[in-house]
């Protein structure tokens, strides 16, 4: 049943959120509970464990495979803070249903692929996770956040299209559906074939790759805190979990796509830290930090691509990376409001810069960070590749690019001019994460032996010391034309998603004003038939009622409460 919970259960706190008056109230207060079966499954299951659900979709299966526990581990932490941090603070417009129901689903969606293990099921969670986190960020109704949404929707549903396009051809070209045995078909055919494109397209999305990264740094500032915590450190981590579901890792080279991964990975992580530089609304810096860390993921990734064995040192280097990412992120998206909180003096403002410093330091690899380690580790594997000179030197000024950009999101965060609640609870459950962060080491020390190095090792102090003080001293010296030289730089290039939203609009407008839509043909066909149909008064008048009906509380609850049950009976006997 820990199984059944550890994906079902956000959809029961989504029940009792969808009852009125005291039961709201105490949805929203235990909305923190919705995680907890997942991280208790990944810090009690051991090895590769899996759990077979007969009565769901195509006989669906659970499970952690190859690298599942991590990616849970890293999930089920990052939507507990940010749980906590939701529930700790005011009721006021988080505290509405919408916003809890839909934070829930989005939650069921995220920690329902990291646990999927067959191609059907993945893909149900995964757009279940990407169509309800619209509303997230869609939830403050304002002009700008329904921008970020339209922008967001649109490059969602193109991402899911060609996603799906993939999903059906790797399915089509296996013996099943389960990822066991996909991954090795695919592992056959060559690098060229159609179904890597769709794959390589439709997870990129997600990813925040360069090129299709235009959604981000729309959705993070448009999304409250939380949600935009969770957006950057779990959801957008789907995207890497995908291609390492489908993708014939460690199985077969692929040279041609490590080429790309890498390429296209080096150049996001530049792009991003670049780019968030001539920013200064402090989540859109962190939205720009997500592109240039997840550029530093995908490149990875793709060394594990050049060589099947390879891949079994990059592949754990890649976890650190996305763990030291996802928790860093949680920790910095949640310190802007816990920044912003009007009990702040000056000295305790101070304070909390300094403890925002540590997750910011642990993004840019300082030493005694689990940054530091894995860009160590990193390097290692450049090494093994035979890359380790030219590549080497590119990844520390990654980190001193990096370093510049948190220490202009820590000047930006601290001088804005805005004063939220100040709330005790939301402060210690930050402080607890900065905490979890600064003793990072050790738990990658305890995860993962293999990958065990000496903190004090002087190589690992000197190669992660000096590209943190390169980046402070750059920002001490051009502080005052970082900003101006950054915007002037990249505001020659052309606005991506306003030409998303242009097209779209115009496109729209075509529609709708071209005359062959008004031929006799046009009238006569079925699809105007069932339009003029559903326009009649009489099934307007039966499509109210019932509209009526299924919106009333106790017909609402009463359907879903019983799907809840039946899910719950058909996982008893199923087990």
């Amino acid at each position: 049943m820990i199984w059944i919970a550890a994906v079902f259960f956000p959809l029961v706190l989504a029940a009792v959120c969808m009852l009125p008056g005291a039961c709201l109230r105490a949805g929203f207060r235990m909305i923190f509970l919705a995680p907890l079966p997942a991280l208790l499954l990944a810090f009690t299951t051991q090895g590769t464990a899996e759990f077979e659900l007969t009565f769901f979709l195509l006989e669906s299966r659970l499970g952690f495979g190859p690298h599942g526990k991590t990616f849970l581990l890293i999930t089920s932490l990052s939507w507990l803070f940010a749980s906590l941090f939701t529930a700790l603070g005011p009721r006021g417009s988080l505290g509405k249903r919408s916003f809890c129901v839909m934070f829930l689903l989005t939650m069921c969606g995220n920690l329902g692929l990291v646990l999927s293990r067959d191609a059907v099921s993945f893909y149900t969670f995964f757009a279940l996770m990407t169509f309800c986190a619209y509303s997230l960020i869609v939830h403050s109704k304002k002009d700008s956040a329904y921008t970020a949404g339209r922008i967001y929707l649109i490059m969602a549903v193109l991402g899911e299209g060609m996603l799906m396009a993939g999903i059906i051809t790797s399915v089509f070209l296996s013996p099943s559906h389960y990822f066991d045995q996909i991954s090795p078909a695919l592992g056959s055919l060559s690098p060229g074939h159609p179904v890597f494109i769709f794959l390589f397209a439709g997870f990129g999305v997600k990813a925040g790759l360069i090129f299709l990264h235009f959604w981000l740094p729309l959705a993070h500032p448009a999304a409250p805190t939380p949600a935009s915590a969770v957006l950057s450190a779990a959801m957008i981590k789907a995207g890497i979990l995908g291609w390492m579901n489908f993708f014939p890792l460690g199985l077969v080279p692929f040279a041609s796509w490590a080429s790309v991964l890498m390429t296209l990975g080096l150049g996001g992580a530049f792009f991003g830290a670049m780019a968030g530089l001539g920013e200064r609304e402090p989540k859109i810096i962190l939205a720009y930090s997500s592109i240039s860390q997840m550029g530093l993921m995908v490149f990875c990734l793709g060394l594990g691509f050049l060589d099947q064995n390879l891949w079994i040192m990059a592949g754990p280097v890649l976890f650190l990376l996305v763990f030291n990412h996802a928790l860093s992120k949680t920790a910095l998206f949640l310190g802007i409001e816990v920044m912003y909180s009007v009990s702040v003096s000056r000295g305790k403002k101070t304070w909390t810069a300094m403890l925002m410093a540590v997750p910011a330091l642990a993004l840019a690899g300082a030493p005694f960070t689990g940054g530091s380690q894995a860009k160590y580790l990193l390097k290692e594997v450049l090494g093994a590749a035979a890359l380790s000179g030219f590549f080497s030197w590119v990844i520390s000024i990654s980190s001193g690019l990096t370093a510049l950009l948190m220490i202009h999101f820590i000047r930006q965060a601290a001088s804005a001019k805005k004063h939220y609640p100040c709330y005790a609870g939301r402060n210690m459950t930050w402080i607890c994460l900065v905490v979890i962060i600064l003793i990072l080491p050790w738990i990658f020390y305890e995860l993962y032996p293999r990958n065990r190095i000496q903190w004090m090792d002087p190589l690992l102090f000197t190669s992660s010391l000096w590209p943190v003080l390169a980046g402070l001293a750059a920002y001490v010296i051009l502080r005052h034309k970082v900003y101006p030289a950054t915007r002037e730089i990249f505001g020659v290039l052309p606005g991506s998603a306003e030409i998303i939203d242009r097209t779209w609009h115009h496109l729209k407008h075509r529609l709708k004003t071209r005359g062959v839509m008004e031929s006799l043909s046009a009238r006569m066909n079925l699809v105007r038939f069932s339009d003029n149909f559903v326009q009649s008064k009489m099934v307007q008048k039966i499509s109210h009622e019932l509209e009526r009906w299924f919106r009333s509380w106790s017909v609402s609850v009463f359907l879903f409460i019983l799907m809840i049950i039946t899910i719950a009976l058909m996982a008893w006997t199923g087990a």
